[in-house]
């Protein structure tokens, strides 16, 4: 399952609600240029954000930065007669930087989001005192899901969180021009990993020079080209260890990599177990 850019729809201008109600929650690897603050509700399993990987639980509540690839991938309905269900609420940050601008009682919600291009975990006593705004919004009205989602958004202040991926995630803010390149790159990236991809090629997709494409890449992710591209391709293994009972080395040829002993080390350094390990690992919980 190849991570993907989630293209959001256009039905509200200014920001956008989604309740999913599954019967699971599959794991897709994916990124998008909005925020995402995220409610999920009678579910438990792992969370993937960047190169972090973390049980959650119900009342998860969790804000994730533009472009930080993530996903949930649920493993048990904590109710199993009732349906796992997910409130994912979008705003871009050309919206929020103009809440922030207008309303000064948001002033303090900046240090927030600028943490959560690394994505962050709010604290389960906030989750568990925010519930009944989210349930709310589920019925409520497009007024009064706004007057929500603002009352959500002061509650986010001055809270404590935890960071989640590490900091080479720290995607920094961006104009909207270069937002529309990132967000083409990337999606290019995520379409063609498991392919013998190159900084030139990348470069080509960006119309840009190999040396501007490497400036502009460092600036926006805080990370190499090819170090983000390792990335990705162990996020794909990763899903591919979860979902699969494919051998080792077909699973490395199939997220990128040719080579099966640059596979295991690189494996090993951003997840600390070997590729059997983590098999093992995930199945044993």
């Amino acid at each position: 399952m190849k991570a993907h850019l989630e293209r959001l729809t256009k039905a509200q201008t200014s920001w956008q609600f989604l309740l999913r109600e599954l019967k699971e929650i599959p794991f897709e690897w994916h990124f998008h240029p909005a925020y995402e603050l995220t409610f999920s509700i009678n579910s438990t399993g792992k969370r993937y954000v960047g190169d972090n990987i973390e049980e959650y639980t119900d009342n998860d509540l969790t804000l994730i930065g533009p472009n930080l690839p993530h996903t949930w991938h649920s493993q048990n309905a904590l109710e199993p007669e009732e349906p796992i269900s997910v409130i994912v609420l979008w705003f871009n940050h050309h919206w929020i930087e103009s809440v922030t601008g207008v309303f000064p009682e948001l002033a303090s919600l900046k240090d927030t989001l600028n943490q959560s291009h690394q994505g962050i975990q709010f604290s389960e006593s906030l989750a568990h005192q925010l519930r009944p705004r989210f349930l709310e919004m589920i019925q409520a009205d497009e007024a009064r899901k706004l007057t929500l989602l603002l009352d959500i958004l002061v509650c986010l202040q001055n809270q404590p969180y935890k960071k989640l991926a590490s900091s080479k995630f720290n995607t920094q803010q961006t104009t909207l021009n270069q937002q529309k390149k990132l967000s083409q790159i990337l999606s290019w990236i995520h379409k063609y990993f498991a392919t013998q991809i190159t900084l030139d090629d990348a470069a080509n997709i960006g119309t840009m020079s190999t040396s501007h494409f490497v400036r502009f890449f460092k600036a926006n992710m805080q990370q190499s080209f090819n170090q983000y591209l390792n990335e990705v391709r162990i996020g794909h293994a990763c899903s591919l260890l979860i979902s699969s009972e494919l051998p080792v080395p077909l699973i490395a040829e199939k997220s990128g990599f040719l080579n099966q002993s640059n596979f295991n080390r690189q494996f090993k350094k951003f997840k600390h177990v070997s590729p059997l390990q983590f098999r093992k690992l995930w199945h044993i919980k």
